[in-house]
């Protein structure tokens, strides 16, 4: 048991080892190059963490950031309420899949900028306009992954249920719901990373306040550092949502399945 345990140890340790050493050599060429620019410039990898620890230091920065996590989620949860609607209305129904095929391709191909300004026009500088935004960019991406998982699903457990006159209800939670769950965590994990990068240049367009405006004020006085601090400590807050939230659900919901050993 314990020859067990080293081995698992040593082969975890063997397959972590070449991305150990691609970071440090990251961040050492990292610090290398900063050595020949102002720290407001191009901070070095200590310079960079004491802004962002000046960022947190900063009670009314925990109010900026949940003003834009408001968005975030917000926008995030329509996005994926109309996209898993409309996927599923798409992938079942011939006639609705026709009517919106060619506008979810033009809606996919509009340019993230022009929503944005748009919104701004419609709405002006208010909370509407970013979330608005949001959901105009993100909720095809989700109609999209969704259509292709409704048209992948097997076919003859939903001819089963409709032959002994299933519920809709019924056939939704049992039939088609299951075999999505997979295209539907995909839908998740893009649409977070989707939404809370829309939402900066949203924020940066059209709303007083949130860390994009954060990066537009720092930028308007040509402070790299500050605009890095606030930039990386939202990603890091962004990746932990999805390693704890999406992931740990993920993993519970697809435990029944047998893991893949490479």
């Amino acid at each position: 048991m314990e020859k067990t345990g080293r081995r698992t140890f040593w082969a975890s340790l063997s397959r972590a080892l070449p991305a150990l050493l691609t970071f440090a050599a990251c961040v050492a060429a990292w610090k290398i190059i900063s050595l020949f620019y102002l720290p407001v410039f191009f901070p070095g990898p200590v310079v960079l963490v004491e802004r962002m620890v000046a960022v947190y230091s900063d009670p009314a920065s925990y109010v900026v950031i949940g003003e834009t996590l408001a968005r975030i989620f917000e926008g995030f949860v329509a996005s994926m309420l109309i996209g898993t609607a409309l996927g599923l209305l798409m992938g079942l129904r011939r006639s609705i899949e026709i009517f919106f095929d060619s506008w979810i391709m033009v809606l996919l191909t509009f340019p993230a900028v022009c929503w944005a300004f748009l919104t701004v026009l419609w709405f002006g500088l208010s909370q509407a306009a970013a979330i608005v935004t949001i959901v105009l960019i993100v909720f095809p991406f989700v109609a999209m992954n969704i259509w292709s998982g409704t048209k992948a699903i097997e076919k003859d457990l939903v001819e089963m249920g409709r032959v002994y006159k299933a519920q809709r209800w019924l056939m939704l939670r049992n039939v088609l719901i299951p075999q999505l769950l997979p295209y539907i965590f995909s839908s998740l994990r893009i649409s977070l990373s989707l939404s809370w990068k829309i939402a900066l240049v949203a924020e940066a367009f059209g709303a007083s306040a949130g860390v994009g405006q954060k990066l537009v004020n720092w930028f308007q006085e040509t402070r790299v550092d500050m605009m890095l601090a606030w930039g990386v400590s939202f990603m890091i807050l962004m990746v932990l949502i999805d390693l704890l939230v999406f992931r740990t659900w993920a993993r519970r919901a697809f435990a029944w399945r047998p893991q893949v050993v490479a």
